[in-house]
């Protein structure tokens, strides 16, 4: 037992009081003279003992009435807890979109929500965590009116994440209890570390009823003629086989293409769908039901690719003029000696090769394309000069050479995981026609990625990031006296893929809750921003504005699936598509009752009610101090009792 104010019961010395004059009190007799006292003896010896046992008991009454009384006032109560901290409760909400699912009650989302709102306690203090959305010092009113406007979110936040915000909040909070209560379906698209530096807390795992679950994993166009398009459609089943599923390509509302499929027990099947060419926007739908509905469609926007600008400065015939054709880019060759400077301004990608000498107004051109962002592929000369390949490589600030060498050398690795060659190969090869060079050029260049190496490990062909844009080095002449490697089968996918990746590559479909980077060719004026808007939002992205192009840096929003207009000044001027991250489709769960086994911080509660009740009881404070009054005037009772009749 607990005392609010323990100082009154140093009172209870003061009851010792009247024991002490009790027990000394001197008491007088008077004779009285009786003629016969024979009889009145004995009455007197009976009269003297009930009377001071009736004293006696009359105190004991009064001074367990003050004894009562004295313990009520210095208000007596019972707590698991110290009462003079506050209490500072966090409770972890996941609103992603698998708790759209529906369990016994409807939605898991919606049905937490509800039973949160009716089952808070109303001590102490809130904070609130989604996966989207941190508030803390709330009022129990206040958190209630947060959680019933809480809303789906396309964001996961991982738990290792979510602990350490946790952490940070109690650290600010460091002179109250804390109590931590996460409510979710626990869905297992993170690594979760249990150690030791996991906070304290209690969790309810919500339950689904369905188990199974069949999605649209990933959409990607593979044909595209006069007369339509066809797209190839990867579908994953987590669950029992599916009989004649159906696949639908709508534009607005409108069936365009359809098509059915049978998909075996956890497995993926491809199907191919074939589109009218004028539709732009398609959202290609599967008519089923199981546990999650958000991963039944999706939404991809048609553009039609955009030719790729390169600027090929040479003095003699190029292998590059055949792999850059027109069909997907557009060419422009000038003479080292004869160079529009004004034609780099709209180049994704410029190119230096077999060029002996570098003038500098061409290097300072050349270093400020880089530094703007662009991309440049160097192809020295096999007469060229060390110290000025280093006189450029300084104005380009990626390196050195360090020196010329005249030993061949042969092309024996190649770098399948470098984003060049990322899609290349089926398979690595280990046995293929090594190319070789007579001449080439050592370099020290701390940033470089090596795309192809020689055999004794000096890089080939190389990447080096540098702020904003990139150089591809190639440390070896590439004209047919110095090297073979143009006759090799990795010439084309190399500097092909190098172009490509000079551009932000137009997709069908962007993720939503990761970094999305997107190209728009579209000239603007100075002070003017792009909006991205649909039906729903309108938002200004991060932008960067080149000469004929605006890049988007898109993060947080958008953050609902769907069809989406880039604006300027109120006209469209591109459409982009955006779905969900498909790893919210998990039917993967973290097993929560091994976690609650070997975790000793964690306990594990079958519903949000039973959970908030033992909160409730964790905080409340039980009061004795009625029942100290009424023990107190029981006792007063019973002297009244004892003065009367006995």
């Amino acid at each position: 037992m607990q005392f609010k104010h323990p100082e009154i019961l140093y009172i209870l010395f003061a009851l010792a009081i009247p024991v002490f004059i009790h027990l000394f009190q001197l008491q007088r007799f008077t004779k009285v003279s009786f003629t016969n006292v024979k009889f009145l003896k004995q009455v007197e010896l009976q009269t003297r003992k009930s009377a001071q046992l009736k004293k006696w008991l009359v105190l004991l009454a009064r001074l367990l009435a003050f004894t009562m009384l004295i313990i009520a006032f210095a208000q007596p109560y019972f707590s698991q807890n110290d009462t003079s901290k506050e209490w500072f409760t966090t409770i972890y909400l996941d609103n992603s979109l698998s708790m759209q699912a529906k369990g016994e009650q409807g939605e898991l989302l919606k049905r937490a929500i509800q039973d949160i709102a009716e089952h808070l306690p109303n001590q102490g203090t809130y904070s609130l965590i989604t996966n989207d959305e941190v508030t803390t010092d709330l009022s129990k009113d206040l958190l209630t009116e947060r959680i019933k406007n809480t809303n789906y979110s396309a964001v996961k936040l991982d738990l290792n994440t979510l602990f350490l915000k946790t952490a940070q909040l109690f650290k600010q909070q460091e002179n109250k209890h804390h109590k931590l209560l996460l409510f979710s379906d626990f869905q297992d698209n993170t690594s979760v570390d249990w150690g030791s530096q996991t906070p304290a807390f209690d969790f309810v795992k919500l339950e689904a009823l369905k188990k199974n679950n069949v999605a649209i994993d990933s959409v990607f166009e593979t044909d595209t003629s006069n007369t339509g398009r066809t797209i190839e459609i990867i579908i994953k089943n987590q669950g029992a086989a599916i009989e004649n599923l159906t696949v639908s390509a709508l534009h607005n509302q409108m069936l365009v293409a359809k098509s059915m499929l049978s998909i075996k027990e956890n497995s993926s099947e491809q199907i191919s769908l074939r589109l009218p060419k004028e539709h732009s926007n398609i959202s290609v739908v599967l008519d089923h039901k199981d546990r999650f509905l958000f991963d039944n469609k999706y939404y991809i926007s048609f553009k039609e690719k955009e030719k790729i600008n390169v600027l090929l400065i040479s003095d003699a015939t190029s292998f590059l003029e055949k792999i850059y054709t027109a069909d997907e880019f557009n060419l422009t060759k000038n003479n080292p000696n004869q160079v529009a400077y004004e034609l780099f301004d709209k180049q994704e990608l410029v190119v230096l090769d077999g060029i002996d000498v570098v003038s500098e107004s061409l290097q300072t051109k050349v270093a400020e394309f880089v530094a703007n962002g662009g991309s440049l592929v160097l192809i020295p000369s096999s007469q060229a000069k060390v110290e000025k390949l280093n006189q450029f490589f300084s104005a380009l600030g990626i390196g050195q050479v360090t020196k010329r060498q005249t030993n061949p050398l042969k092309v024996t690795k190649i770098h399948y995981a470098h984003p060049v060659l990322k899609n290349v190969f089926d398979k690595q090869v280990k046995n293929f026609q090594y190319p070789s060079v007579a001449v080439n050029y050592q370099t020290i260049l701390p940033q470089a990625q090596p795309i192809l190496s020689f055999e004794n490990q000096q890089p080939f062909i190389s990447k080096v990031s540098n702020n904003k844009g990139s150089v591809y080095w190639v440390s070896a002449a590439l004209d047919k006296k110095s090297s073979d490697f143009t006759n090799a089968p990795l010439i084309v996918p190399v500097f092909y893929n190098i172009a490509k990746q000079s551009v932000l590559q137009r997709e069908l479909s962007y993720r939503i809750g990761q970094e999305n980077q997107i190209s728009i060719k579209q000239e603007i004026e100075k002070d003017a921003v792009l909006h991205i808007v649909n039906s729903d939002t309108d938002f200004i992205p991060l932008q960067k504005i080149a000469s004929d192009k605006v890049i988007l840096s898109l993060t947080d929003l958008p953050n609902k699936a769907g069809f989406y207009s880039v604006q300027n000044k109120a006209k469209s001027i591109q459409n982009i598509a955006f779905n969900t991250n498909r790893e919210e489709s998990k039917v993967s769960f973290i097993d929560m009752n091994a976690v609650a086994k070997t975790n000793i911080n964690s306990h594990s509660f079958p519903s949000i009610k039973k959970a908030l009740a033992q909160l409730t009881s964790q905080q409340n404070i039980q009061s004795y101090f009625k029942w100290f009054i009424l023990l107190a005037l029981l006792f007063l009772l019973i002297e009244m009792l004892l003065l009367k009749y006995l």
